[in-house]
């Protein structure tokens, strides 16, 4: 009876570290587009403003008009969609009170738990079959349902992960903010290099 609790137990274990590092893989990923998003968006406002600014840059500016005419707004909206889905995911992924997440962190003590509940100590005491039988039963039963809930919390943690990642996939936004920033980026680069050639 010991072996297979302690067999549960390391299980138990096992998922929990599999599960932590799965969720901080999923959460650093999220923070780092954040850090991104942060660093990237004052950049955004230097740009525009150089070229708003600087009369050697207006010049040029206005030979990319037409590429500049509601993108600028639409980067900033990209942006600021990206954060809104990525801090939703990140709310969703980190909540405390996620009862996936607090089981399998839990688990190896609710292992340990069964053989004080179905007072395994008492079986070396215990000489009636049916008192063994009994206590047999008991951590059986409560194995089973352990290792079941187990599986079915550690297949909805994966679940709630492939649905955070889905939806950051789904809206868009991220992506599209980023093959924005690039088109962005390279119009900046373009201009820039119209006024070091203007200045020629």
């Amino acid at each position: 009876m010991k072996l297979l609790v302690a067999d549960t137990e390391f299980q138990a274990e096992l998922t929990w570290k599999e599960t932590e590092f799965q969720l901080l893989e999923a959460v650093n990923a999220m923070e780092d587009t954040q850090i991104l998003l942060d660093d990237y968006e004052p950049l955004i406002e230097e740009h525009l403003n150089a070229t708003r600014s600087n009369s050697a840059y207006q010049n040029c500016y206005l030979q990319y008009d037409y590429v500049n005419a509601n993108f600028e707004q639409e980067l900033t909206i990209k942006l600021q969609s990206c954060r809104a889905m990525l801090t939703k995911s990140l709310a969703a992924l980190q909540n405390e009170s996620n009862i996936e997440l607090n089981f399998i962190r839990v688990a190896a003590m609710e292992a340990r738990n069964v053989l004080n509940v179905c007072n395994v100590a008492e079986l070396r005491v215990r000489e009636s079959n049916s008192d063994l039988a009994g206590i047999t039963m008991c951590v059986i039963s409560r194995i089973g349902a352990l290792d079941q809930r187990l599986s079915a919390a550690s297949e909805n943690f994966l679940d709630l992960l492939v649905i955070e990642n889905a939806a950051e996939l789904e809206g868009n936004s991220c992506e599209e903010f980023g093959e924005l920033r690039q088109i962005f980026d390279s119009v900046y680069d373009d201009i820039s290099e119209c006024v070091t050639e203007s200045d020629n």
